[in-house]
């Protein structure tokens, strides 16, 4: 899987352009992301790109530990303030914590590590991602000086400390909706592309997502095997979706996000499907519309430069065959996108990719 995204990442850069997307933050991955995001940075068909290393992270995952992990095991400050250091070196555009919570952890203990990571960040002029879908982790963050929240509070409701929190920081606050249901919709065979996923998505990706219908019964793993058997309706994440109307109603910035990569959530397109979800939870299509430029450009550390159609600012547009204030929808109604005052063709782009 490793080798297939690094040899595939022109590919990648194309689905995300012909999609609309001319700006990415990758939040958190294998040292290899730096390179990633160089290799963007020289390509011309290919999004903007923000990243951040390894994740500090409260758990370890050995599985994911081919040499290069995309998240590392951290039990004190101290070694936190070394990860930060080897990844500084490589100039983030984000330090980023994988805040995992299980019952009975020392969350005190915990939001030191997170704190250390923050004020090395912060003194280095870099920002502090967390990963903290539960409200007691996410106000843990929030109070070691969290910048952005890249998941809901997925839980329970956020209440007003949460709220004061978030304006203190002057902290961002990404949704991630769909990824919620991705899971269940393919683990348990029930996952289609969409008609913008089947024009815009990674053609191998597509072939890859019928696999379930092919691997012997024998060989499925039980946690899938129980999923496909029960075959259960995948509901909306209702939590998520009213926390999404309360922090917006609060004056947080929204940031539009998808969590990519995930198995169900492919690169491109499934912005539709978040995009559906968060309009479900009653944004306006302005809203939404804001949460993927103005705030968006906030994300990528690029507000000054776009997010917004002035004289002096970047070329990064999409021309529309539909009004988007309309529907959210037909923000996949796409005729042409403009990078850096280039303009493609997104279906010159899917034809291009091999």
């Amino acid at each position: 899987e490793v080798a297939r995204n690094k040899a595939r990442l022109d590919a990648t850069f194309k689905v995300w352009l012909a999609s609309g997307v001319t700006g990415v933050v990758d939040i958190g991955g294998p040292f290899w992301n730096f390179d990633m995001r160089d290799r963007a940075a020289v390509t011309a068909a290919a999004p903007r790109v923000a990243v951040a290393g390894p994740l500090i992270s409260m758990i370890a995952d050995p599985p994911l530990d081919l040499g290069d992990p995309p998240i590392i095991r951290i039990d004190t400050p101290e070694a936190g303030l070394e990860l930060v250091k080897r990844e500084l070196a490589r100039n983030p555009d984000y330090i980023k914590v994988w805040f995992i919570y299980q019952p009975g952890d020392d969350v005190a203990a915990h939001e030191a590590i997170v704190k250390a990571a923050g004020d090395a960040a912060h003194a280095a002029a870099k920002k502090l991602a967390v990963h903290a879908t539960e409200l007691i982790v996410a106000k843990a963050s929030l109070r070691a000086g969290a910048d952005y929240l890249v998941h809901s509070v997925f839980d329970e409701p956020v209440d007003a400390e949460f709220i004061d929190l978030m304006r203190h920081n002057k902290a961002l606050y990404c949704p991630t909706l769909f990824v919620e249901e991705s899971y269940e919709l393919a683990l348990s065979n029930q996952w289609r592309a969409t008609p913008e996923e089947a024009r815009r998505a990674d053609p191998e990706i597509l072939a890859a997502m019928d696999d379930l219908n092919d691997i012997p019964a024998d060989k499925l793993p039980k946690r899938v095997a129980k999923f496909m058997q029960e075959a259960k309706p995948v509901v909306a994440p209702a939590i998520g979706m009213q926390n999404l109307r309360k922090v917006l109603d609060a004056g947080i910035p929204i940031v539009m996000g998808t969590d990519a990569g995930n198995i169900g959530v492919v690169h491109g397109p499934s912005i539709l499907r978040e995009m559906r979800l968060m309009q479900e939870s009653g944004l306006t299509p302005l809203e939404i519309l804001k949460s993927a430029t103005t705030n968006g450009a906030m994300a990528l550390g690029k507000a000054d430069d776009l997010g917004v159609v002035a004289a002096g600012r970047l070329a990064d547009l999409v021309i529309l065959d539909a009004d988007p204030l309309a529907d959210s929808g037909n923000l996949g109604r796409i005729y042409r996108v403009i990078k850096d005052g280039v303009i493609y063709d997104p279906q010159a782009l899917m034809d291009s990719i091999k």
